[in-house]
């Protein structure tokens, strides 16, 4: 009997000590993941999961060029530029992915450029140019694209409330993060996640897997803990989640224009949704997801798929096509502002 009851203890002492190694282990996972997620500027780059968005555009003269220092709400510094058109015109946003920057978007800007808008390109907090600090993946985000759009607004050039904002990848998902304003009269959405928690374990499975083939069977779980995992630390660590929803956005363009006593705050605005069919780091079924959230809110919301396997890759695919559909898009909400039908 004496014996029988070692046995069992252990039994249950060796599992304690497992429990208590996979749970440290997955702790240990958690906090190097936080770290980096939370500073983007230190994650090597994966090829396989780079944004393809590949232009052959030439820059406006450099008088047309002016560079842009601004503070997002919380006093982050950002930093960006404004090509300025000979003319009035409407504005267009672009906003980079994450681990990406205003520089990746150059050639794609002096596309937009091309066809008669104002550009504004700028990095978001942790990004590029603009202040080193830690990145959220989106709620802190909303700030430093809330601050663009009100420097776009005051650049002379602008027509009043006649910004667009151009997103892809994480950038799209902040645009559709942002609480719709008056300046704004569409957005572009280019390869945006529903939520991205779900990405981020696609992000650890990848790594995993490239250091622990041999461990493959597992990985899928500890993927899914890791990130589980990271969340309450993250929150822990800073006071908030870093899961950013955009499926949820809707509801709350609707929850707030009920609210809001005025005309200054608009309901909704349009949406022009892009996304391919064979994506490899947003699936496509976050782009279906947004669409029956979209429409469930009656928010006014197109879409423009291409049966095309590269993360942000519909301009690749055909720029004619993109650039077309693009500009049909625009000149719904745009009207006689549209850049064609101000230069006749």
């Amino acid at each position: 009997m004496f014996g029988q009851h070692r046995w069992t203890f252990g039994v249950a002492t060796s599992t304690s000590i497992l429990g208590l190694t996979a749970t440290s282990g997955f702790i240990m996972l958690a906090n190097h993941f936080v770290n980096q997620f939370s500073h983007p500027h230190v994650i090597p780059e994966l090829e396989e999961f780079n944004m393809e968005v590949s232009y052959h555009e030439t820059e406006p003269p450099n008088a047309f060029q002016r560079p842009l220092v601004f503070q997002a709400r919380d006093g982050t510094l950002l930093r960006g530029e404004f090509w300025a058109q000979p003319g009035p015109a409407p504005t267009i946003i672009i906003c980079h992915g994450y681990r990406g920057s205003r520089a990746q978007l150059r050639s794609g800007a002096a596309v937009e450029y091309k066809f008669g808008y104002n550009v504004l390109l700028f990095d978001f907090r942790g990004h590029g140019d603009s202040d080193s600090v830690r990145t959220t993946g989106g709620y802190a985000e909303v700030r430093d694209l809330e601050a663009a759009i009100v420097v776009a607004s005051r650049q002379p050039e602008t027509l009043p409330n006649k910004i667009i904002i151009h997103g892809f990848s994480m950038g799209a998902a902040i645009a559709l993060l942002t609480p719709p304003r008056r300046e704004v009269v569409a957005i572009i959405a280019d390869s945006p996640f529903a939520r991205s928690d779900e990405i981020l374990r696609r992000i650890v499975k990848y790594h995993l897997t490239a250091k622990f083939r041999q461990l493959r069977t597992l990985i899928p779980a500890v993927s899914w803990m890791t990130v589980a995992t990271g969340v309450v630390v993250y929150r822990m660590r800073y006071g908030h989640s870093f899961v950013a929803r955009p499926e949820k956005t809707f509801k709350r363009w609707v929850r707030r224009a009920k609210r809001a006593r005025t005309a200054q705050q608009p309901r909704h605005i349009p949406i022009l949704l892009i996304h391919a069919l064979g994506d490899e780091l947003i699936p496509f079924t976050h782009a279906l997801r947004l669409v029956a959230r979209a429409r469930a809110n009656s928010i006014p919301l197109e879409t423009y798929f291409v049966d095309h396997p590269i993360h942000c890759g519909a301009y690749t695919y055909n720029p004619e096509q993109y650039t077309a559909v693009i500009q049909e898009f625009l000149g719904r909400y745009l009207k006689d502002d549209l850049p064609s039908k101000i230069a006749n």
